[in-house]
């Protein structure tokens, strides 16, 4: 029987509980079909949970909990609960589980009667506020789920504003059924699948207890790994053990976070006014992947892509609101400044130097700490690139806290360690102005609390942020196929390099494979590749649509997200954000607006590498008055593509690369730009191809450059190269000159391999001549 809720139960439930679901849109992201029956099942009976749960339903365009369903004329109550509970005392066990397992054996019995029958059990979990508790057992009640009428009464009046609802994966009770059609006991194998939700939910929505930094730091210092490091500093240095000890202690008190729940939970109600006031949304994709990664009790790190300072704040607010668990953050010591430091470190942050090289026993004791927030089960997110991208495009993966993380699973591998990459993408950057000075020769300024005020003086309207989980990566999975010994066979010291820059690698990949493409972006791009940086409105919206149809074939086969609204619409929110202009229908940029929006370009311009590509090899191909075949076009691009793939981290395909370029001449020949008859394609509109094509036209500027050089010293070292390269490239592009993207490129030519003649018809591939 449902407990109906008081007069003064729907009062508070009203105006004083603020719900948040989880996740935002169910009925999508959890796929629940509503054209079948849907029972909810709760861990208990309980008037403010039933309440809240119908409120949320209403909002979620659900069926209502308290209205009953009707199935073969017997009515059936719309909720099954596990605990009831009758004025402050909760009914004996036993009588409890016989009430639940006689309605899965009622709702088991009429599916066996009826073959189309197929009831949805969906999970439903309430949390009245998240707060894990201090690492004390005496700590007074911190939210529960599974507590008497007084604790649950007291968490209302607490917690009626962190209040969570989560709506779990239905568990289809037909699917059971013809899974088990001999089972004896598939009523209680129903109560065990259903119990299984609520045993992991308190932990993957409120995770392990927050450590208390005094007992954290002694804890560190009291483990194997330091007490071994302190014998073998005192025994080198000359001092004594309890000078070590000290010294290790201090640079703790340097590196810990000293998370506060309390604390989180009113910064989180300041970041969003914050938000609010300078963003018009924040948009987020893929969450459930990791809510289902937490919930089968996996230990997650987060792997995010680094843009802005905002990142920092950006993830941890969210993935609260998603109902996970928020990180502790590895962030660059030069954060550590008042107030940041504080904010920053209460909020979970800890903080580590650039370079552990100076001080070997710092770079020891961090990873001791590490290994200890590691082993505890703690979320932890970092950046693996190192640090902010300066051009938009992805870094090289560093792979440091990486490494660490390999190791440390590898010395105790029977947990269960996913990696999550995670893109973050926003409309507007506040530090775009400060990355092109930087970038043309300019010292970088140290931060400080100066440069925070200087910032927030400037916040305004910045459009919308955006945030895609990517595929998580199961460790234990991960190495079972690149490494099958590593069970049985220690790693030696270049077997775990290689893999770890290889998961680097896949880890940044899978970053790019999660894009959020966004209107600004996408008319960056579109603008940079028309001649002399303009081009008419209507051209623009013509290219917009074209550019749509690229990415809705792109993004099957991977979690890249795409503005899906008329271009006229996409158009105006990119024009809002007053990065270009428009003047009697011709949108144009002047020379500092184009070098900015070269880097809202290159947050997605690897989406499109293999269209531009496949549309230089049209073009060249055309200009030399040749037919075009398939397998030539297809040639020519399998001699550039591999260093594409290197520079914009593009992930390897199950098809291959003919049917990958056919795929793309297939979406040209839908908008009329190319005739493909057989083998042979002509060009039937070159304009647009062209536009198409010269999205890599910096990149091919790039690549031309420093082959010529090496085709005309070939002995030269790669310090030399990469020198001669900036030379001859400062001035040429709109693009600000980055040595780390030359790099790359010098690095994927294999010097020991590479032949004189090899440049030469790369050199050759690059030239429209």
């Amino acid at each position: 029987m449902l407990v109906k809720g008081s007069f003064w139960s729907k009062m508070i439930s009203r105006f004083w509980v603020k719900s948040v679901v989880v996740p935002q849109n169910p009925v999508t992201e959890l796929k629940l079909d509503l054209s079948r029956p849907i029972i909810y099942v709760l861990e208990q009976n309980s008037a403010s949970d039933l309440l809240a749960l119908q409120k949320a339903c209403v909002k979620q365009a659900l069926p209502d909990p308290y209205q009953p369903l009707q199935l073969h004329g017997i009515t059936l109550p719309a909720v099954i609960y596990l605990h009831d509970w009758y004025f402050f005392k909760k009914k004996p066990l036993k009588q409890q589980q016989s009430a639940y397992l006689a309605q899965y054996q009622h709702l088991l019995s009429l599916h066996q009667l009826d073959a189309k029958l197929d009831v949805q059990l969906v999970p439903v979990t309430f949390f009245w506020g998240r707060n894990p508790g201090k690492s004390n057992p005496r700590k007074a009640f911190q939210g529960h789920n599974n507590v008497s009428s007084l604790q649950k009464a007291w968490s209302i009046i607490t917690a009626g504003s962190d209040h969570l609802i989560r709506f779990n994966v239905p568990i289809s009770v037909r699917s059971l059924v013809e899974k088990n059609k001999r089972s004896k006991h598939l009523a209680h194998k129903l109560a065990r699948v259903a119990l299984h939700y609520f045993s992991t939910q308190n932990r993957s929505s409120r995770g392990p207890q927050i450590p208390n930094r005094k007992a954290m730091i002694k804890r560190v210092i009291a483990s194997s790994m330091m007490q071994q490091t302190i014998q073998q500093e005192s025994q080198q240095s000359g001092r004594s053990e309890r000078q070590v000890t000290q010294q290790c202690h201090a640079y703790l008190e340097e590196i810990s976070s000293n998370f506060s729940y309390r604390f989180l939970r009113i910064f989180r109600s300041i970041l969003s006014k914050v938000w609010n006031g300078i963003y018009q949304g924040i948009e987020v994709n893929h969450a459930q992947a990791v809510r289902d990664a937490t919930q089968s009790g996996a230990e997650i790190i987060y792997m995010p892509c680094h843009r802005s300072h905002m990142d920092y704040l950006l993830l941890s607010y969210l993935l609260f609101g998603e109902g996970l668990v928020p990180p502790h953050v590895a962030a660059g010591v030069n954060l550590n400044f008042f107030p940041a430091g504080g904010i920053f470190r209460r909020s979970g942050a800890f903080f580590l130097r650039r370079s552990f090289k100076d001080d070997p026993l710092y770079g020891k004791v961090f990873k001791a700490y590490f290994a200890m927030l590691f082993k505890q089960g703690y979320p932890i997110e970092f950046f693996t690139e190192g640090g902010r991208s300066r051009t938009g495009r992805l870094l090289p993966a560093k792979t440091g806290l990486l490494a660490m993380s390999v190791q440390t699973f590898l010395d105790q591998p029977e947990r269960n360690v996913m990696i999550v990459p995670v893109y973050i993408g926003y409309d507007h950057i506040m530090e775009v102005s400060t990355y092109m000075k930087e970038l043309s020769g300019q010292k970088k300024q140290q931060e400080s609390a100066w440069q925070v005020l200087g910032i927030i003086k400037k916040l305004r309207n910045f459009g919308r942020a955006f945030v895609n989980f990517g595929e998580p990566i199961n460790l234990k999975q991960y190495l079972d196929q690149h490494q099958p010994n590593w069970r049985h066979q220690a790693l030696t010291e270049q077997q775990f390099a290689t893999q770890v820059n290889h998961l680097g690698n896949n880890v940044m990949q899978g970053i790019n494979q999660a894009t959020a493409v966004n209107a600004l972006p996408l008319c960056a791009a579109i603008l940079l590749a028309s001649t002399n940086h303009q081009l008419g409105k209507h051209r623009m919206l013509a290219l917009l649509q074209l550019h749509q149809q690229l990415l809705a074939n792109t993004s099957q086969d991977s979690r890249i997200t795409y503005p899906t609204q008329p271009p006229e619409l996409i158009y105006q929110q990119a024009l809002a954000m007053n990065k270009f202009s428009e003047t009697n229908y011709v949108v144009s940029c002047d020379q500092k607006q184009s070098a900015h929006l070269t880097y809202y370009r290159n947050t997605i311009v690897h989406v499109f590498a293999l269209p531009s590509l496949v549309s230089y090899g049209l073009i060249k191909l055309n200009n030399q008055n040749n037919k075009i075949s398939c397998a030539t076009l297809t040639e020519l691009v399998s001699s550039l593509l591999g260093f594409i793939n290197a520079e914009y981290f593009l992930a390897p395909s199950t098809e291959t690369l003919k049917e990958r370029v056919t795929s793309v001449l297939v979406q040209l020949q839908l908008g009329k730009f190319v005739r493909v008859e057989g083998d042979i394609i002509t060009l039937s509109d070159l304009s647009f191809i062209q536009t198409l094509s010269r999205h890599l036209s910096e990149t091919r500027l790039r690549y031309h450059c420093v082959l010529s050089l090496l085709f005309a010293d070939f002995d030269q070292s790669d310090e030399a190269l990469l020198a001669a390269s900036k030379k001859r490239l400062l001035g040429s592009s709109i693009e600000p000159f980055d040595a780390k993207v030359i790099n790359v490129f010098i690095q994927q030519l294999d010097r020991e391999t590479l032949q004189p003649k090899q440049v030469e018809e790369l050199l050759a591939c690059l030239s429209m001549k």
